[in-house]
């Protein structure tokens, strides 16, 4: 799934590439997409002739803002990428057949919602699964979709802080539960939620009420300098992920435990593990992520019911 680090690519560079542009109309193929159906049928109606003011991001979530003062709120699921074909892409594909699905391999397969442009070219949502989630508010609206979510601050936010995280973790659940939960801190994935546990040398099971204020300072600082190196990376494309452009991101080749197991610690060059937290697969070094007997004592009893209300 898209993390922070995905989404801030992508708003970053659909920036650069459609605001401003006015919309000629928009057509969907995946009714799945949108909860409101409505919007669904009528999207290239209700678009027509509007225009991209600003892109912002919270969490996993993009908000496209739009020159009539509504806001498209996009969430990539699990496999979901936005690309721009046209005058500022490299490709330039026949225009969308609007009686099927598309599969342009060159740019990634599955194009599910196209919206086009007056001066040329087309932003593509693809999506493989079918899992991505797109609505169109009003104003008024926006705080409330917010809310009913009970989405945390942003990991990368001046909210976010150490003080903050401390409060949030002091839940009797295991850290790598807490952290993938967006109603504790919201944009960290599975990917990145392994790779700032073993920065921090935390082990996945450690209940967040047992951190240290050191160990939750240890781990805020992990999460702000792995995300950050996320985003300077482009992300990460192991399956699905591309950037706006179809180009790959390239943080996979800088993960120290995420799908390693059985390869050598990066620090101790012990191997690395693989167990499954909130049926999650989960990558540590048992070493650098020692779990004290006492720990790994209590862990057993929460381990079985440590659930995960609201992931994405």
């Amino acid at each position: 799934m898209p993390e922070l680090p995905e989404v801030e690519t992508t708003a970053r560079a659909l920036r650069q590439k459609i605001l401003g542009r006015k919309i000629k109309g928009a057509v969907a193929t995946a009714h799945q997409l949108f909860e409101d159906k409505k919007l669904f049928r009528n999207m290239g109606r209700v678009l027509r002739g509007d225009k991209f003011s600003a892109i912002d991001r919270h969490g996993k979530y993009l908000l496209f803002r739009l020159s009539s003062g509504r806001t498209m709120i996009a969430h990539l699921k699990m496999t979901g990428h936005f690309l721009v074909i046209g005058r500022t892409a490299k490709h330039s594909p026949p225009p969308l057949q609007y009686s099927r699905v598309l599969k342009w391999r060159d740019l990634g397969e599955y194009v599910r919602f196209q919206i086009d442009f007056v001066d040329g070219g087309a932003l593509l949502f693809s999506d493989v699964r079918k899992f991505g989630r797109i609505w169109l508010l009003a104003p008024d609206k926006i705080s409330e979709f917010f809310k009913d979510r009970k989405l945390a601050h942003d990991a990368l936010s001046n909210e976010a802080s150490g003080a903050y995280l401390h409060t949030k973790l002091k839940r009797n659940r295991a850290v790598k539960s807490l952290l993938l939960d967006q109603t504790v801190i919201a944009g960290i994935g599975n990917i990145y939620a392994d790779e700032m546990l073993w920065s921090a040398r935390l082990h996945p099971l450690r209940k967040g009420s047992e951190l240290t204020p050191s160990e939750v300072e240890k781990l805020h600082q992990a999460m702000r300098d792995i995300l950050k190196r996320g985003i300077k990376t482009g992300g990460t494309s192991i399956r699905d992920y591309r950037h706006p452009d179809g180009s790959l991101g390239s943080f996979q080749k800088e993960r120290a435990v995420y799908q390693r197991a059985g390869e050598p610690c990066l620090r101790c060059k012990m191997p690395i593990k693989r167990i499954v937290v909130t049926q999650r697969g989960t990558h540590y070094c048992p070493k650098c992520q020692n779990l004290s007997q006492n720990s790994k004592a209590k862990s057993q009893k929460f381990k079985a019911k440590d659930k995960i209300s609201k992931t994405f």
